[in-house]
């Protein structure tokens, strides 16, 4: 290949928007192809190669079928000695792994689905022959393992977690519903074990997923955000892929741009209509959470309606001025802004941020974020939690986690944010007050 030399001025300042970069380079055996993806947020990532096999070298555009969005995991491989490419996508929150034939500087083959069926692929490896593959992988029903492909069929290679064996889990599935604008909205919904058609309504969580441009998977989740802990406790919980999600599309995904807290906040809370109208969630007993921009939509929620009795937020951005100013990748603001720098984009700003409705919050409000995070600097959390304490009188606290960045690694921070986020549920959702507040986080 060729290795050129950037000149050393700065030559990203008259690029036009959408701020993106580059992930997952790989080249084929044979040395003639580079594959590698570009990663927008707010924009699908789109992927490229790069031909080294013709008189002069061409880079040309892949084309996603049906419009599938890029999976969360980076990596691509190329088939053994082939020209064909394997890679993780995005469709209706199933994380598949796919095979693109043939490609060459002319165009591509037929793609095919090498994970069929209702399963969340993590990450995955190739044998060096391209004849097999390995998988990490959940499904609504499993939890994480390592799976074998070979000649068409499949073998459980791990048993990492032998204990849910025992366990009754949630019942899982995948609804949908219209929001005010006629779009169609995917979540997905989890109910307790035992729960059957008819039992009446539960007490109903809504958890929101970061990004935005990510999705919510359909598999089995446990994890501190919520999801089948809280279906264990006899919860309903809703995960909306509101609009800006992936995997539904390019236009569901970019309709957001220039619209954050308007059509997906919509999307949201159309969602708790439903579900409060198929008698699953009782109307008296909601709460809301999310993390990253989970937190941002959570701030967001609480501003438009008082319905939801109790709020968990976790990192989550309060004023997109300030969020343009203090965080490490401003590029994102400003394509969720329409390419506008706030000196352009005023009105923009300032209907994106909850800031300004901080006024309208009665919910019960707990707060997390991490002391040392980069993405979404404390200065959000403090804001809201100095607002809502010190001038609204509204039930708060303010959980800061000693040396974490954006989100919580070590596991007593883990414990903690599930035991505050239970005790505040149980307080202000099902009025059932703990016998003492759960241990503040610490060293």
């Amino acid at each position: 290949g060729h290795s050129f030399t950037l000149p050393d001025n700065l030559w990203r300042a008259d690029a036009p928007s959408p701020y993106g970069w580059l992930e997952g380079l790989v080249w084929s055996k044979d040395g003639k192809k580079l594959a590698f993806r570009c990663d927008f947020d707010g924009f699908p990532a789109e992927l490229f190669v790069a031909h080294f096999d013709t008189d002069e070298t061409l880079v040309t555009k892949i084309v996603r079928p049906h419009e599938v969005s890029l999976g969360e995991d980076a990596r691509m491989l190329w088939k053994g000695n082939s020209h064909d490419l394997c890679l993780g996508i995005i469709d209706h929150a199933r994380f598949q792994l796919i095979v693109i034939p043939n490609i060459t500087a002319a165009g591509q083959g037929k793609h095919s689905v090498m994970t069929p069926g209702d399963v969340a692929v993590e990450t995955f490896d190739l044998a060096d022959s391209g004849s097999s593959f390995a998988a990490i992988e959940t499904s609504p029903t499993t939890g994480t393992d390592i799976y074998l492909y070979k000649s068409g069929n499949k073998r459980q290679l791990t048993h990492a977690n032998p204990q849910m064996d025992s366990w009754k889990l949630p019942r899982t599935s995948i609804v949908s519903w219209t929001a005010p604008d006629g779009q169609t909205v995917e979540g997905i919904l989890e109910l307790p074990p035992d729960y059957k058609e008819g039992d009446g309504p539960l007490p109903l969580a809504m958890l929101i997923h970061g990004g935005p441009t990510s999705c919510e998977p359909y598999n089995f989740r446990y994890w501190i955000y919520g999801r089948t802990r809280l279906a264990a406790r006899g919860w309903a919980t809703l995960s909306p892929n509101y609009r800006g999600s992936t995997g539904y599309g390019d236009k569901f995904l970019t309709d957001l741009i220039g619209h954050e807290n308007d059509i997906e906040v919509q999307d949201i809370l159309s969602g708790v209509d439903a579900m409060v109208e198929r008698g699953i969630a009782d109307p008296e007993k909601l709460a809301v959470s999310g993390w990253s921009n989970g937190g941002y939509l959570t701030n967001c929620v609480i501003t438009h309606t008082d319905r939801f009795k109790a709020a968990s937020t976790g990192a989550g951005v309060i004023d997109m001025l300030m969020q343009w100013g203090i965080e490490d990748t401003p590029g994102h603001v400003i394509n969720y802004m329409n390419g506008k720098y706030p000196w352009d984009g005023q009105t923009d700003y300032l209907k994106a941020s909850p800031a300004w409705n901080m006024n309208k919050i009665t919910t019960p409000t707990l707060i997390h974020v991490g002391a040392g995070d980069p993405r979404v600097p404390p200065a959000h959390s403090i804001t809201l939690h100095r607002a809502l304490k010190e001038y609204l009188n509204v039930p708060t606290e303010l959980l800061m986690y000693p040396n974490q960045g954006h989100g919580l690694t070590k596991k007593n921070f883990r414990r903690a944010k599930i035991e505050w986020e239970d005790a505040w549920f149980n307080k202000y959702v099902l009025g059932e007050e703990e016998a003492s507040e759960p241990e503040r986080p610490n060293q």
